[in-house]
């Protein structure tokens, strides 16, 4: 099969792609869902070419070329084109699926969208998000050993993102609201659970198990809750007031 790509002539066997024709006359088409040896996917639309012939915009991943066949790979039409799906694709995808800092997080909290809600003035929105998985954020965001940030990509330029103050930032700026975050809750199960200790892991399980609709009374030795928290950490890491 003998085609045309930005004027130069190549030969390449029948059921190639506009793409092996291009990479063999060494020009570069980027491409994003590609990857040798797999059937394209032809979604992500960046390695979009022009067939003078019919006057389509294809992908060069996934389109066979025929003989005579004529593409355009480098023009401004085309560059255009390749920008706008690359801009269709940010436009709900902020990078990594899963953050570093994310996937390091045991609660797996989802910390980038914590920073972007917090960069945007949305502090509302990130306490939800926090305590979606951590239900005492103030207190953590003072003692947590911070995991997420040995991860943090941030770390190869200068210094991680200081993530554990960020989380204590918004959970402070909760605590001082009039109205304090409340997680919605499901209708009442009608079930009642009994909970032996009222320290991080009973609350923390009461918390989740109302907002469930699950009736919780916790039970504990001491006077007032908190367990470990309250009577084991030193008060100038965690003050008794948190």
């Amino acid at each position: 099969m003998r085609l045309k790509i930005d004027g130069r002539t190549v030969e390449v066997d029948e059921g190639s792609t506009v793409l092996d024709a291009a990479r063999k006359l060494v020009i570069d088409i980027p491409t994003m869902c590609f990857m040798k040896g797999c059937t394209p996917a032809a979604s992500c639309m960046v390695c979009i070419v022009k067939i003078i012939n019919s006057g389509q915009m294809v992908p060069a991943c996934g389109t066979k070329v025929f003989e005579g066949m004529e593409v355009e790979s480098e023009t401004e039409q085309v560059r255009q084109m390749r920008k706008a799906a690359l801009e269709l694709l940010l436009s709900d995808h902020v990078g990594d699926c899963f953050g570093p800092c994310h996937i390091t997080c045991p609660a797996k909290m989802d910390i980038p969208m914590m920073i972007r809600q917090i960069n945007s003035g949305d502090l509302r929105g990130a306490v939800t998000t926090v305590k979606r998985d951590i239900a005492l954020p103030a207190i953590l965001g003072r003692i947590c050993p911070a995991p997420c940030e040995n991860a943090c990509r941030r770390a190869k330029l200068d210094q991680p993102v200081s993530i554990c103050l960020l989380k204590r930032f918004v959970a402070d700026v909760d605590l001082q609201a009039a109205e304090p975050y409340v997680p919605s809750r499901k209708p009442p199960k009608g079930k009642q659970v009994a909970i032996i200790g009222a320290g991080p892991a009973g609350l923390s399980c009461a918390y989740y198990l109302w907002q469930k609709g699950f009736q919780c009374t916790v039970f504990d030795d001491h006077d007032r809750p908190g367990g470990a928290l309250r009577y084991s950490i030193d008060e100038k890491m965690l003050s008794r007031e948190v």
